[in-house]
């Protein structure tokens, strides 16, 4: 049956091979291939062993057509077996075609307004909420986003007060800000090998200092220069066969462990 059509916040159950890469509940880089259990033009519901800190930020590639985003994290589900759980993640650029699936024009009136309120300050907000937090508030009864009140990222939950103008305000601010956030391409601090090499031959397992959709930093012994054509292998495993993303070198600057270079993909 095609899937082709469908609206924008109608949930796709379909297993897409995906690599994630981000940074564990501990802080560790991890590179992991699985499955979505279900997607949408706004986010996807998917299966990991690692553990994931509500709000950060991971690189989602879809292994069928290679197309790479980045989502934030909205929270868990639910543990499914042993160390593997459910998580909830939210696109970061809700026009991208990660899921190679036409889902035709946004429909506003089907994102539902919810009055949450932060667990830590109380402080109250009438909500926009994408279709993927929804469904972890449906599912979990919180979800984790930044509260300017607390001046960090907190749990929020379904609130009781009563609307007042206040509220509504503040809602307004939170909706604007938000949608600037959205706009703005997050930088995912990672550490995390990768197989550099250049046309004439010269290759490196270099380290990555920060990633994003857009392009890497880097850091290597090696010398390169700005304008150089790269293949860059991200993550490396020395069991793999390299899977090579065209490159281009576009800045680079002496640093204290070697020299850092800042990477733009060629598509």
């Amino acid at each position: 049956m095609s899937i082709l059509g469908r609206r924008r916040t109608e949930r796709i159950l379909a297993p897409v091979r995906i690599r994630v890469i981000g940074n564990d509940a501990s802080g560790v880089s991890f590179a992991e291939e699985t499955v979505t259990v279900s997607f949408n033009q706004q986010g996807a519901r998917i299966s990991l062993v690692h553990s994931l800190l509500p709000d950060d930020v991971v690189l989602v590639t879809n292994l069928e057509n290679g197309v790479e985003e980045e989502f934030r994290v909205v929270g868990a589900f639910q543990q499914v077996f042993g160390s593997r759980c459910e998580w909830g993640v939210e696109a970061i650029h809700t026009d991208s075609a990660i899921w190679g699936v036409s889902f035709g024009a946004t429909d506003d009136s089907a994102q539902p307004r919810v009055l949450i309120e932060c667990a830590a300050c109380k402080a109250a907000a009438q909500s926009t909420l994408s279709s993927i937090e929804y469904e972890v508030l449906l599912a979990t009864g919180l979800i984790s986003r930044h509260c300017d009140r607390c001046s960090e990222t907190t749990r929020w939950k379904p609130s009781t007060q009563v609307v007042t103008e206040e509220i509504l305000i503040r809602s307004k601010k939170a909706d604007t800000k938000g949608m600037q956030q959205q706009r703005r391409s997050r930088r995912l601090k990672l550490a995390m090998q990768l197989r550099v090499r250049n046309s004439w031959g010269v290759v490196d397992i270099a380290q990555t200092r920060d990633v994003s959709k857009l392009g890497l930093c880097f850091v290597s012994a090696q010398r390169f220069s700005p304008g150089d054509e790269i293949y860059i292998t991200l993550p490396y495993a020395q069991n793999q066969a390299p899977m090579e993303t065209k490159s281009r070198i576009v800045w680079s600057a002496d640093g204290t462990s070697g020299r850092y270079y800042g990477v733009e993909y060629q598509r």
